[in-house]
């Protein structure tokens, strides 16, 4: 077949950082390029220091100055006149429905009738814990006027989760078929198959941003719980956010709770084969690329019930649920977790050779590809 032409429009691309979007792009981009397809990536950089264009074998790097991250989130960026020149493009990729770069590539697919193809990586609905009444009003105004445009322009509308997937249906009036699920996906390489041994003391290790609707708040009292009833578990944090001084304040003379901050994200894998559990107390998410990397390593995980989490545990059997924003839910699982370790370690050993295969970047470039196909019709 062909090699194609494609621009991939994210807001974030080729940090070291933990974010996973932003390696989910990373990733599969190098995997379009080694196979011959030329790839186009517009992105935001903090810095007017920072080239605006960068060259790789089948790829070049545009980056928009961004002075600001709009609610922490959403950088502020000019990239619509470029998008509008740049020539012989078979397939926009877009990715995430919220973002300023992604109204901006639903006009130019406006004007230019190029395919595109829009990734949902989370974020769809209204948010299940409180924001306060600005956020969430902007979030339900963009989700009924902007955000039903940028559903509009999309011919193909591929969600990493298969609860969002469901959600989105509501929102499309017109041509529901163009949904199409797309797993998350990791680089299976990076995250070798390990066995947890278990110490005198069980590590639990959280990783991702430190913000309020990751559970952070609750997941902190657990903790605090926790660590007066029992003195056999030591709990981690691996990420920053607006919420690390807090956590740092809070936890200041407990020696058996370390805040990591920001790490590497080759760093990851070292540091999830000291860990004997993963948790994730969400309020929001897709389908977290977290867990699928603890689960391909093999590591026991504990999820709150929202999102996809349930379907990457398939509903328990290969790890442990616990009610979302639930206390007493979540200190039970720890709990019975840690004391039936044996058994979790079992389930996460059989959950792992699923989760290689269905969550590789391998299976998920194949069928992206096929999906590009498609709409370029070669």
């Amino acid at each position: 077949m062909d090699n194609l032409r494609i621009v991939q429009v994210t807001p974030f691309f080729g940090s070291k950082s933990y974010g996973g979007t932003e390696r989910y792009v990373n990733y599969l981009s190098k995997e379009l390029a080694s196979r011959g397809h030329h790839i186009d990536v517009f992105t935001t950089k903090k810095s007017t220091k920072i080239p605006y264009q960068s060259y790789y074998d089948n790829m070049t790097v545009h980056r928009f100055f961004s002075p600001m991250d709009v609610f922490g989130i959403n950088p502020a960026c000019i990239m619509l006149h470029q998008l509008m020149k740049i020539k012989d493009i078979d397939v926009f990729h877009v990715h995430s429905y919220i973002y300023f770069t992604t109204i901006q590539a639903a006009l130019a697919k406006l004007f230019r009738r190029i395919p595109l193809l829009l990734h949902i990586h989370g974020g769809v609905g209204r948010p299940p814990y409180k924001t306060g009444f600005i956020k969430e009003f902007a979030k339900m105004f963009f989700d009924y006027t902007v955000g039903r445009f940028v559903l509009s322009q999309a011919d193909i509308i591929a969600s990493v989760s298969q609860y969002d997937k469901e959600l989105l249906k509501d929102s499309l009036h017109a041509r529901p078929d163009r949904l199409t699920l797309v797993n998350n996906a990791i680089d299976t390489s990076l995250f070798t198959e390990v066995k947890p041994v278990q110490n005198k003391q069980i590590t639990i290790t959280y990783v991702g941003d430190l913000e309020p609707w990751k559970g952070i708040f609750y997941y902190s009292k657990v903790i605090k719980s926790i660590l007066k009833q029992r003195n056999d578990i030591v709990f981690w944090f691996i990420g920053q956010g607006s919420l690390f001084s807090v956590l740092k304040k809070k936890f200041e003379n407990e020696d058996r709770v370390k805040l990591y901050g920001a790490v590497n994200h080759t760093a990851i894998p070292s540091l999830l084969e000291k860990t004997n559990f993963l948790i994730l107390p969400s309020f929001w998410e897709g389908s977290p690329t977290v867990i699928i990397e603890a689960m391909a390593m093999g590591i026991p995980v504990i999820g709150s019930n929202i999102g996809d989490i349930p379907r990457l545990l398939k509903n328990g059997e290969d790890g442990t649920l616990f009610e979302v924003g639930n206390t007493v839910s979540l200190e039970k699982a720890i709990n019975d977790s840690v004391d039936n370790y044996d058994s979790c370690i079992k389930k996460a050993v059989e959950a792992r050779k699923r989760i290689r295969a269905d969550f590789s970047f391998l299976s998920v470039t194949n069928q992206l590809e096929r999906l590009f196909y498609k709409l370029a019709n070669k």
